[in-house]
């Protein structure tokens, strides 16, 4: 059985009239639709480059089979991507601070040879540098 406020919110929602979205292509009197014309299937595809559904684009099921068919083929023909990146930004876990400290490794000095040295000969000493002078000379410049 049902509550007395439920009965109330479902009579409610039983009365509300929703408005029917108004067709686009309908509007503009668009007899085909090619899957050439990129700027109008651009309006039926959201942000991330994904299909709209029928309920947000406004259009009937014939012209949202159609929609989807002519995007997919301009995909397919690079006019088109299948998805845009996105870059998101997130937040710091909690108690990322202290771990910082814990994590810091330091590499052991190992001579660098210098990137001139000709192959054949053998490397001399005055073109060996640890990677400690190496980082000290770069401070230094």
């Amino acid at each position: 059985m049902t509550s007395k406020t439920n009965k109330i919110r479902n009579a409610r929602e039983a009365n509300r009239k929703f408005k029917k979205k108004a067709n686009p292509l309908a509007a503009e009197k668009v007899v085909f639709i090619d899957y050439k014309d990129v700027s109008l299937l651009q309006r039926f595809m959201t942000d991330r480059s994904k299909i709209r559904g029928q309920r947000m684009s406004g259009t009937n099921v014939q012209q949202q089979r159609e929609l989807a068919t002519a995007i997919k083929n301009a995909r397919e023909m690079a006019l088109l991507p299948y998805t845009k990146r996105t870059v998101s930004t997130r937040a710091p876990r909690p108690g990322k601070e202290g771990r910082e400290e814990e994590g810091t490794l330091e590499m052991p000095e190992q001579p660098i040879t210098s990137e001139f040295a000709n192959v054949n000969d053998e490397a001399d000493e005055s073109t060996e540098t640890t990677a400690a002078e190496a980082v000290e000379t770069e401070v230094e410049a």
